[in-house]
């Protein structure tokens, strides 16, 4: 199959050397001509979790570059600002049955269905982490899985032969159910996200302190009753993050195992900049809209209090017009 990553950053780096490595045909949309020509010229090297690798690709910096062509599966992984642009500048060069992917954090497959139809849509929730040193250089800083599946929960052939390609990279598995799969990995992306942006510093860090572990468990019980007014059945993230149980409300042996599991995750996971904080750093707008910022307003339309949530995108607004530091006295807020 034909394939192109629009957006060859910490996800879409990643993923286009693993399937390059697996001898699959994979080209690069890139940003500009001079990301476009270093990675011509030097090749893009991954590093990490999954060993080192390096693969040459050869790449596009517009569309008037691909002439005719046709690709099998479009994987967009730009951030969700770019989305909506680049679905639309892609389509004409989609095959006739052909996918195309969303790669970004939160939840916007159905975003991404308005623009190239319901029909060739798959939502990715993505299990793995990453970090862009560079154009073309990218350290994969965890394993994880995939789950990919289409908006009516269908499961045609194309998809079943893109699960197999998704396989080289990492487990995947499709899903009848893909926005409940992302909604699992929204909830833990919040919780990281946005307590690494508000404190400045890295998961290991942040998650010595008993403030931001209570932290985590009340963005993620606000996620929850918000899915549950949407009605959306959240399954358990990994193997052992149940949320389900959050609806105990103050299960004192259950904030304290969870407190435990994240604190382990802190762990095995330390040195992780998660995407947020490093946004910050550069001093670029973040993701936190379609992050906490799901909960926020999706509980003002069904009616859910989220309170605590709504600060923190706040906050963060709030440090990304300089306007507040980044510091661990931010958790005394809470």
């Amino acid at each position: 199959m034909n394939v192109i990553v629009v957006g060859a950053g910490a996800i879409g780096g990643t993923v286009a050397v693993l399937l390059r490595q697996a001898g699959y045909d994979v080209s690069i949309m890139c940003h500009s001509a001079a990301s476009k020509e270093k990675i011509e010229r030097e090749g893009f090297y991954l590093h990490g979790a999954k060993g080192d690798h390096r693969a040459h690709f050869t790449c596009y910096s517009s569309t008037q570059e691909l002439g005719d062509q046709k690709f099998d599966i479009v994987l967009i992984a730009t951030k969700y600002a770019q989305m909506a642009e680049c679905a639309e500048m892609m389509l004409p060069f989609v095959s006739d049955s052909g996918l195309v992917v969303g790669m970004q954090n939160g939840i916007l497959t159905e975003g991404l269905g308005e623009i190239v139809g319901r029909e060739r849509v798959v939502g990715c929730m993505i299990g793995f982490g990453a970090t862009k040193n560079d154009v073309n250089d990218v350290t994969m800083t965890s394993l994880g899985e995939f789950y990919i599946g289409m908006l009516d929960g269908r499961k045609p052939r194309n998809l079943e032969v893109f699960a197999e390609m998704l396989k080289s990279v990492l487990p995947t598995k499709i899903t009848p159910d893909i926005k409940g799969r992302q909604y699992s990995k929204l909830i833990i992306n919040s919780c990281i996200n946005a307590v690494a942006g508000i404190t400045g510093k890295t998961l290991g860090e942040i998650l010595k302190d008993n403030r931001a572990r209570d932290l985590f468990l009340n963005i993620a019980r606000e996620g929850m009753a918000v899915a549950k007014a949407m009605k959306i059945n959240v399954p358990k993230y990994g193997a052992v993050l149940e949320y389900k149980m959050l609806a105990l409300g103050n299960n004192k042996v259950y904030n304290g195992a969870c407190k435990m599991v994240v604190g382990m995750v802190g762990k095995l996971y330390g040195a992780v900049k998660p995407s947020t904080l490093q946004s910050l750093e550069k001093g670029e707008k973040t993701e936190i809209d379609v992050l906490n910022g799901y909960f926020v307003e999706n509980g003002t339309k069904f009616g859910v209090p989220t309170p605590v949530n709504t600060k923190l995108v706040s906050m963060i607004h709030e440090i990304e017009a300089g306007k507040r530091e980044m510091t661990s006295d931010n958790l005394a807020e809470f």
